[in-house]
């Protein structure tokens, strides 16, 4: 589609400049004759030499006005491209952390408020993760802050490639993270929870001194409309859960389930 799209601009450009050099031609051979013949030709002959520069001056005159306007029209169409690309890289910035690359806050907080109003109205489930990281803490004060940010950084490409285009994967704050996903029930969202837990539990992270850190997580579920009905209560039902999962975690069960 693009490629035919393309064909009558072409076929524009190249009319343009055979009219360019149709124009230039008849004005030179016009100006050739005046000069070098005024005294062998007729009045008629020289009447029609003055026209023909008029008509070629003009044909060329016209060639080139097109040839600019199709010029502003490619610097028009390049610079509204680059309006837009900007405005995608300003919107990113605006809603990306900038350590994880998952969505931040502010637009998970806009997200959850749009997909739980839309879960109330037609009656169908939400579901959000709440997950935190094992022993962030210790990590920090045993490696240092820009190891724990990296580390952050490794937990979210591992939410980022695990959940679905439809979910929203956000970095809630410090070393939590949630994920709304739309129209999953409880189960299928604790399954979600599950295979997050396993694919960063298989993530081991190296230090700047070669050593292996094994990284993990715990989770909390919580499904709109069953469990809560408003963004601060659904969040806060996935963060009584994710705590009973820490708690459980010596027992080798992190689940968050009710």
């Amino acid at each position: 589609m693009e490629a035919v799209s393309r064909r009558p601009h072409k076929g524009r450009a190249l009319s343009h400049t055979l009219l360019r050099l149709l124009g230039a031609t008849l004005l030179f051979l016009a100006v050739a004759l005046v000069l070098i013949g005024p005294d062998i030709m007729s009045r008629s002959t020289l009447t029609a030499a003055l026209l023909a520069i008029v008509c070629s001056g003009t044909m060329y005159g016209l060639g080139m006005a097109r040839n600019q306007r199709n010029t502003q029209v490619l610097i028009e169409r390049a610079y509204s491209t680059h309006l837009e690309e900007l405005s995608q890289r300003l919107r990113n910035m605006a809603y990306r952390d900038a350590v994880t690359g998952l969505y931040n806050h502010r637009y998970f907080r806009e997200q959850l408020a749009h997909e739980i109003e839309r879960s109330v109205r037609y009656a169908q489930p939400l579901s959000l993760i709440l997950l935190d990281m094992n022993n962030f803490k210790e990590i920090n004060d045993r490696y240092g802050h820009f190891m724990g940010d990296r580390f952050l950084g490794l937990v979210g490409e591992v939410i980022d490639k695990q959940i679905r285009a439809s979910d929203v994967g956000a970095r809630y704050g410090g070393d939590e993270f949630v994920i709304i996903l739309p129209s999953p029930s409880r189960e299928e969202a604790e399954a979600t929870g599950e295979k997050l837990m396993a694919a960063v539990a298989n993530c081991a992270a190296m230090t700047a001194t070669g050593e292996n850190v094994q990284l993990g997580i715990s989770f909390g579920v919580g499904t709109c409309p069953y469990d809560a009905k408003t963004p601060s209560e659904l969040i806060e039902h996935a963060d009584g859960l994710l705590y009973q999962a820490k708690a459980r975690r010596k027992n080798g069960r992190s689940r968050g389930v009710a």
